[in-house]
C-alpha cells in the first residue's frame, strides 16, 4: 500500500510539473561547459587589442556563478587554438550546454566566418582557409558531440590588419548560419565593423555579463536584451546580430522555470530591419540587411554618349560572364569619356570641374592631373593642372625625399621579406606579400612594382591583379587600373572585391553609370558590402539621383561608420 501511495504521489508531482513547468534546475552544473578565447596580441597588429582579456575574465566569473565549468585561453597560436578546441570537445556530454566565446580578429570568406590565431600568415583569401578556424565547423562539431544547447558569442567585428592586404575595405562578418539547437550573438550586425575602444572593457561584454546575472529570463531573452541595450547606448551605431534555433528554452539561471507551452523556435529572433531612411535615425533593433534578397539594380535610361558597359558589369545576373562585345575604352590612348552628356546631371558646371580638380590635387600624382586634363583640357584649372604636372616632372617625389618610417615590428617584417627575395628572386609569394606591406602603408609605387613582379611570375592570380588595380587607381593611372580589374574578373568572374575595385576606378574616371553597374553586381553577390554601397551612393549623387544616393549612404554608414572618411581619404566625397 505504501509503494502504491508513493507511486501515486510521484505521478501527481509529474503531472503538476507538466502543467506548471519545471521548478528544479534545468540541468546539473557539470553539464554546462564554456570555452572563452581572448586573442589580443597579434604581431601583425599595431597594438594589442585592449578588451578581449578583460572581457573574457568578466564573462568567466559570470558563467562560473551560473554553474558553468569555464576554461579561459588567451593569445592562441594555430596549434594551441586547435588543442583548446579538442580539449573542449572532449568535455561536451550528450544533452549538455556548450558555450563558446571568442574575442579577437575574424574574417569572412565566401559567406563563412573564420577565427584568426595570433600567428596566422594571411596575405590572400586562400590563406584564410589554411590558417584559421572555421566557425561553421566549430559549431557542427559541438552538435556531433551531442550538446543540446550550443551557444556562440563572437566579438570580432573589427577592422583587422589581414583583410586590407587583399581587400579594399573591411567587410565585417558574414550572417550567422542558423544551425538547429544553436543561439548565436555577434557584437555587431553582419557586414559591419566597430571602432576599437580605448577602455579596458567593451560595452558589449559589460552588458552581456549584466544580462546573464539576471534571474528568471531565458538565454534568448538575455541576448536580446544585450542587443537592444547596446543599440540604444550607441544610438544605432552598433547593433548586435542575434540568431536562435533553440528547440527548448535554455536559461543561464539554473532555477529558471520553463513555460508550460512552447512556441516554435524562430530562425531569426530579431525583427526585420526597417527601410533605410534618408534622415539620421536611432535604431532600436537589428539593422542587419537580409542577405537572401538581392539588392535592387538601378534602372537608368541608356545614353548614346556613354561608353558601353564592360561585359562583366553588364551581365544581368550574379554570374558575371564576359561577352564578345569589345570595350569602347580598351585603347589606352583614347581620352577618358566624361559624364558631361548625362541628361539628368550635367557635369560641365564650374562646381563639378573644381571638385574634380580637388580630387586630382588630393591624389597629387602626375597621372591624376593628366586624367583631369583629359576631361577638362581648357580653362584656368587646366592651366593649374599643367603647372602641377610640370612641377612633378622637375622635382623629386616626396616618397623618395622622405623615406618611410617603420615601427620595429614593421621593420622586422620588411627585412624578412627582403631576405626571402634576396635568397630566392623567383619567390612570387614574397613579392606579393611585400606589395601588400607597401600598400597598407600607402607606399603606392613600391607596391605596384612588387605586384608587377608577382604577376609576371604568376599571371593567374586574380588577387594580385585586383590589388594592383586598386593601387593604380589610387595613383591616378585609371586606364591601367581598369585593365587590371578586368583581368581579375576574367580569372574569377564573381570576384566581389574586383567588382568593387572596378566600381572605384569608374567612379574616379567619372564613368558614373558604369560605376553604378559594377557596384550593383558586387551588391548582388554581397548585399552588405559597405564600400560598394557608399561608392554607389557617390555615383548616384554625381548623376543627380539625390534620393537613392542618400539611401545608399545611410545603409553604408550603418554598416561601417568610418566608410565616408575612407572614401574622403581617396579624394571622393
Amino acid at each position: 500500500m505504501r509503494l502504491l501511495t508513493t507511486l501515486a504521489v510521484s505521478l501527481a508531482c509529474l503531472a503538476a510539473l507538466a502543467v506548471f513547468g519545471h521548478s528544479a534546475p534545468v540541468e546539473a552544473a557539470s553539464s554546462r561547459v564554456a570555452l572563452l578565447i581572448a586573442n589580443a596580441d597579434y604581431p601583425d597588429s599595431d597594438a594589442e587589442l585592449p578588451t578581449p582579456k578583460n572581457d573574457a575574465a568578466a564573462l568567466a566569473e559570470a558563467l562560473t556563478r551560473r554553474g558553468f565549468a569555464v576554461e579561459v585561453v588567451t593569445n592562441l597560436t594555430k596549434d594551441r587554438f586547435q588543442s583548446a578546441i579538442d580539449g573542449f570537445m572532449r568535455r561536451i556530454e550528450p544533452g549538455s550546454t556548450a558555450l563558446i566565446f571568442y574575442s579577437g580578429y575574424a574574417i569572412q570568406v565566401a559567406r563563412k566566418n573564420y577565427l584568426i590565431p595570433i600567428d596566422a600568415k594571411i596575405w590572400s583569401e586562400p590563406n584564410v582557409l589554411q590558417e584559421s578556424v572555421g566557425v561553421d565547423t566549430l559549431m557542427a562539431e559541438t552538435a556531433k558531440r551531442g550538446a543540446s544547447n550550443r551557444l556562440l558569442v563572437l566579438d570580432a567585428s573589427r577592422r583587422n590588419p589581414f583583410e586590407r592586404r587583399y581587400r579594399s575595405f573591411s567587410t565585417g562578418l558574414a550572417p550567422a548560419a542558423a544551425q538547429p539547437g544553436s543561439l548565436v550573438l555577434y557584437s555587431a550586425a553582419a557586414g559591419s565593423v566597430v571602432n576599437e575602444t580605448s577602455a579596458g572593457r567593451s560595452l558589449f561584454a559589460t552588458e552581456l555579463v549584466k544580462q546573464i546575472a539576471l534571474p528568471g529570463i531565458s538565454a534568448e531573452e538575455a541576448f536580446g536584451a544585450t542587443r537592444d541595450a547596446l543599440s540604444k547606448a550607441s544610438k544605432g551605431q552598433q547593433v548586435p546580430a542575434l540568431v536562435s534555433t533553440l528547440e527548448d528554452p535554455f536559461s543561464f539561471d539554473q532555477n529558471y522555470v520553463k513555460p508550460a507551452a512552447l512556441k516554435q523556435p524562430s530562425a531569426a529572433v530579431e525583427p526585420e530591419a526597417p527601410p533605410l531612411s534618408t534622415k539620421p535615425v536611432t535604431i532600436e533593433s537589428k539593422a542587419e540587411p537580409k542577405s537572401a534578397e538581392p539588392v535592387a539594380k538601378l534602372d537608368l535610361p541608356p545614353d548614346p554618349g556613354d561608353p558601353p558597359l564592360s561585359p562583366l558589369a553588364a551581365a544581368p545576373s550574379a554570374a558575371v560572364e564576359p561577352k564578345s562585345k569589345p570595350l569602347a575604352d580598351a585603347n589606352p590612348t583614347q581620352p577618358v569619356q566624361t559624364a558631361a552628356k548625362e541628361p539628368d546631371a550635367p557635369l560641365t558646371s564650374d562646381a563639378t570641374t573644381l571638385r574634380e580638380f580637388e580630387d586630382a590635387k588630393a591624389i597629387g600624382s602626375r597621372e591624376a592631373y593628366q586624367d583631369f586634363l583629359n576631361r577638362h583640357p581648357d580653362g584656368s584649372l587646366a592651366t593649374q593642372a599643367r603647372a602641377e604636372i610640370a612641377k612633378l616632372d622637375t622635382t623629386t617625389s616626396p616618397q623618395s625625399a622622405q623615406p618611410p618610417t617603420y615601427t620595429p615590428a614593421e621593420s622586422a617584417r620588411k627585412a624578412a621579406l627582403d631576405e626571402r627575395i634576396k635568397q630566392n628572386p623567383r619567390d612570387e609569394q614574397a613579392y606579393y606579400e611585400r606589395g601588400q606591406f607597401y600598400a597598407q602603408r600607402g607606399e603606392t609605387m613600391p607596391a605596384i612594382a612588387d605586384f608587377d613582379q608577382s604577376i609576371r611570375m604568376n599571371p593567374r592570380n586574380p588577387e594580385a591583379y585586383n590589388n594592383r588595380c586598386w593601387m593604380q587607381a589610387v595613383a591616378g593611372a585609371l586606364d591601367r587600373a581598369r585593365a587590371d580589374c578586368d583581368q581579375a574578373l576574367k580569372l574569377r568572374p564573381n570576384y566581389v572585391d574586383a567588382l568593387d575595385s572596378r566600381g572605384f576606378v569608374n567612379l574616379k574616371a567619372s564613368r558614373f553609370r558604369e560605376a553604378v553597374a559594377d557596384y550593383d553586381a558586387a551588391l548582388r553577390l554581397d548585399p552588405v558590402h559597405s564600400s560598394s554601397l557608399y561608392g554607389r551612393g557617390i555615383a548616384k549623387r554625381r548623376l543627380g539621383l539625390t534620393g537613392p544616393a542618400e539611401k545608399d549612404f545611410a545603409g553604408a554608414l550603418q554598416l561601417n561608420a568610418g566608410i565616408g572618411d575612407e572614401f574622403a581619404g581617396y579624394g571622393l566625397r
